[in-house]
C-alpha cells in the first residue's frame, strides 16, 4: 500500500489566518504576531516550514 508521507490525517498542514483563534495559535506557535503571520503568509503562502524560515529571515 502507497502512502504519501506529505500528508498528515489525509489533509496537509497549512497556515489559516480564516478565523481569529487560528491566527492566534499560528503567531503564538511561530513567535510573531498576527501581522507579522499574514505578511509571511502573502509572501509565501500558507506552508508552515516557508511562513517559519520567512519570519527567521525577516528578523
Amino acid at each position: 500500500m502507497s502512502e504519501d508521507k506529505g500528508k498528515r490525517g489525509g489533509e496537509e498542514l497549512q497556515v489559516s489566518l480564516e478565523h481569529e483563534w487560528e491566527r492566534r495559535n499560528w503567531a503564538s506557535w511561530l513567535h510573531c504576531n498576527e501581522q507579522e503571520l499574514r505578511h509571511a503568509v502573502e509572501s509565501v503562502g500558507s506552508d508552515p516550514d516557508n511562513v517559519r524560515r520567512f519570519l527567521r529571515q525577516a528578523r
